[in-house]
Parts: structure tokens; sequence; C-alpha cells
């Protein structure tokens, strides 16, 4: 839960709009558009030691859509790739965790893509994936989480229809961040 400051209260209760609003103020809501300063971010504190992450190398750095079009736009839309082609893109992010703590503990990894640039009334960030891992103090595991660029990287464009658009995301693991780019 986003924990949101105290100026939060002047936002209408009855306004119930996701996305943030710069032209008219309004900050948007939720961990996915909220654009201003957070008390406490969605996922913090969930456990009572702490850990280190690390992205392993084995996870893909570019995603080549290109084969997939002959346009020049800068966005395909779901229905353009086809599911089989959705299938075949379909990779692992690899992160290594380790308890650095003075005891153990149970700690859920939240995996969330953020866009580098992204476009207006695009989520701020996304969660994509979660796993509870266990670790006894110095205890170190790698967990995988699957991905599929078609459901975890698409968003809704201003038409209601989902697209994947060129530039780079950063998977994102608490301060830990992966670059991958988007190729069209």
């Amino acid at each position: 839960m986003t924990w949101y400051p105290k100026d939060f209260i002047n936002v209408p209760m009855t306004d119930m709009r996701m996305r943030a609003d710069p032209s008219s103020g309004y900050p948007g809501r939720t961990y996915r558009f909220y654009s201003g300063p957070k008390v406490f971010e969605f996922g913090h504190g969930l456990s009572y030691t702490t850990y280190s992450y690390e992205f392993i190398s084995s996870t893909p750095n570019t995603l080549h859509l290109n084969q997939l079009s002959s346009s020049s736009i800068r966005s395909l839309s779901l229905s353009e790739i086809g599911t089989d082609n959705c299938e075949r893109l379909i990779f692992s992010a690899h992160v290594g965790v380790e308890n650095i703590g003075s005891m153990a503990g149970k700690h859920p990894m939240l995996l969330f893509v953020q866009h580098q640039k992204p476009s207006n009334g695009s989520p701020v960030k996304q969660l994509v994936g979660f796993e509870r891992v266990s670790l006894n103090t110095s205890e170190r595991v790698e967990v995988e989480f699957v991905l599929n660029p078609c459901e975890h990287f698409s968003t809704a464009n201003e038409d209601g229809v989902m697209v994947i658009e060129e530039g780079y995301r950063n998977l994102v693991v608490e301060d830990k961040e992966y670059t991958i780019n988007i190729v069209l």
C-alpha cells in the first residue's frame, strides 16, 4: 500500500481518476500513477531484516520486435504482434537475493517495470512479479521471474488499445535496476 502525505486529503475522495493530470494538479492514484511525494512506497517495510539484490546477467538486455512489423511507428499493438509471437518473446529475469541482516526473515520480492521515458498516461511503475523468500542470515538464493513482454511491457494507448512502445524499460527490485531496450 502506498502511504500518501497528509496533503493528499485535499484530493476529493470522489475523484477516482487513476492517471495523474499535471494541467489540473491532480497527482494520480495508486503506486502505478501517483506522481507526488510519498510517506512510504508501495511494498516498503515488509520485512524485519535487510536484503541485498543483484540482477543475474542471463536476463536479455534487448528485445527485438522489429521483425514483427514493417512500419516506422513507435509502438506495436498486441494484435499486430500476435499470440504466437508473444509466446516466443517470453524470457526469465533472474535475481539474486541475500539476507545481510542479523536475523532470519521472510520477504516478498517485488519486481516492477518502469518506462525510462514514459509517454503521457503511462504508469510510473507496474508490479510484474513477486516471490516470497525465507532466508537465514547470510543465506543467498536466486529467484526466477518469468516475463511476457506482451503482458508486462504493454500499456493502453489513448484509444484503449494495448500496445508495446519502443524504448528503454527498467526492471526494478528495491534499489537495483536492469535496463531492457525494446527495439521496433
